[in-house]
């Protein structure tokens, strides 16, 4: 492991390779670990797995802070000038604030099932499982809280927990537990966010490929479409048979789609 120091704690990444850097940025309560069929799929590009802040063997944040500024640190510690961001779901949310806010320092975005940080959350399924986690939160009801996280995002709307991959579902319980109980503090510290963020996606003019699951919400399938829709250089990749965590349900398809997207625009 190595460590990218800030004022207050530091990023915990891995680094791989040689080439153009490749950024991957996970999903929120989830950490870097949710990568590992991918660390070794991109020969010749140099791959940086990257816990963010109060996730994995990163630091507990103690102060406020900007996940797009994180990335930037990084960049910083790095002596790289700019990267390919590759986030999914809350890493993608961090890619695309990157790239708004910091537009120097982003070759190009893959993002996968999210929208921007300023999400917004309509269905049905969603909305009753966020609150139901939020009780589960206040209640101090740890199991139930990491449950509904992996109905919301491994399962979601459209499968039962048993028609999951059990191994994919027990690796994602298995990283939430460790946020939970790991990070958790009772007054925690959130990140702020990008400012006005859907109005300023068609500023972002570097090239982005955006991957939704199919079966996934509504929601990030609504959210993923507007984002294509109005960024110039943009396109979408549908992946049938595929739930929210589409790099871990389908790897070899997503290092491929990845790969030729960096292929053709490094």
């Amino acid at each position: 492991m190595n460590k990218a120091p800030f004022v207050d704690g530091y990023l915990a990444y891995d680094d791989i390779g040689d080439g153009p850097p490749v950024v991957f940025l996970h999903d929120g309560t989830l950490d870097r670990r949710v990568w590992v069929q991918q660390l070794h799929a991109f020969d010749g590009y140099r791959v940086l797995n990257v816990d963010a802040r109060g996730h994995g063997e990163s630091s507990t944040p103690t102060t406020e802070y900007l996940r797009g500024d994180d990335v930037t640190a990084l960049l910083d510690h790095l002596g790289l000038a700019s990267a390919f961001l590759v986030g999914q779901a809350m890493g993608g949310t961090s890619a695309l604030d990157t790239a708004l806010d910091h537009p120097g320092r982003v070759a190009g975005l893959v993002l996968s099932g999210c929208g921007t940080s300023e999400q917004y959350w309509q269905s049905e399924f969603v909305v009753d499982l966020l609150k139901r986690q939020m009780e589960c939160a206040f209640a101090r009801d740890t199991d139930g809280y990491v449950e509904m996280f992996l109905r919301l995002w491994v399962d979601g709307p459209h499968r039962r927990p048993d028609q999951v991959e059990p191994s994919i579902r027990e690796r994602c319980r298995e990283m939430a537990m460790h946020t939970a109980t790991q990070h958790a503090r009772p007054n925690p510290v959130m990140p702020g966010k990008a400012a006005d963020t859907w109005n300023r996606l068609s500023d972002v003019r570097v090239p982005l490929l955006g991957i939704a699951g199919e079966l996934d919400c509504t929601d990030i399938h609504d959210m993923l479409d507007r984002i294509v829709s109005t960024v110039p250089n943009a396109k979408l990749e549908s992946f049938a048979g595929s739930g929210h965590m589409v790099n871990m349900e389908q790897p070899e398809r997503f290092n491929e789609a990845v790969r030729r997207f960096l292929d053709e625009v490094s």
